[in-house]
Parts: structure tokens; sequence; C-alpha cells
């Protein structure tokens, strides 16, 4: 098990796994159709979206959010409420950054974890 950091938005998903000596990490795109959509499959999409990421982060045993804008905060809920309940109780913190490069992913999550005693 892995301490993981999402960033998340409305476009696309970076996860980062930190074990001790070892760092992770995949990049999963939201697919949405060229058309214009209606509210009701804009919400299908990112459901969709959300499950695909919460495969990739079923292993982890603690997770930090970090994003942009609202999508962090959509993505936390959706996990509270579609019946994704162990995942939803090992988010520690969500942080508010705005298109950082994937070192500054990275050393927020580091600082976060060395700050809330993660790695032992």
């Amino acid at each position: 098990m892995a301490a993981c950091i999402l960033f998340i938005d409305s476009d696309h998903a970076k996860i980062f796994k930190l074990n001790p000596g070892k760092m992770d990490s995949s990049e999963l795109k939201k697919h949405e159709q060229k058309h214009h959509n209606t509210g009701e499959k804009n919400e299908e999409h990112e459901k969709h979206f959300f499950n695909e990421v919460i495969s990739h982060l079923k292993d982890s045993s603690e997770l930090l959010i970090v994003g942009p804008g609202l999508a962090k905060n959509r993505f936390k809920s959706h996990l509270e409420a579609h019946h994704h309940q162990d995942l939803a109780k090992k988010v520690v913190g969500s942080e508010t950054i705005d298109h950082p490069t994937d070192a500054q992913i990275v050393a927020v999550g580091k600082k976060f974890f060395t700050a809330y005693d993660v790695f032992h």
C-alpha cells in the first residue's frame, strides 16, 4: 500500500504513488464526446472518469487530493456518495494548487505527508 497524491481537474488526473525510496506515477485523461453534451451526459462522463481514477487508487493507504478548481471537491463527494467508503476514509487532505508541474505536486505531497507523520 502506498501514500498517494491525486492531482485532478476537469480534463485529467495524475496519480503519484509514494513508497519509501520509490515513486510511481500515471496519468488518466477524461474521454468526452466531441459534440455538445447535455448536463446529464456530462455527469455520466464525469462519473465514469471518477470511477476510472478510483480503480487506480484501490491500493492507497492514504490519499491527498490536489487540484486547481472544483473537480477535487466533486471527486471527494463522489467517493463519499457512491459506495467508495473505504477509499473515502483514506483521504487525509485536500489542497488547492493551480497548474503545477509534476515536481510541484510531489513536493506538496511529500511536505503534507511529512507534516502528518504518514511516513514513519
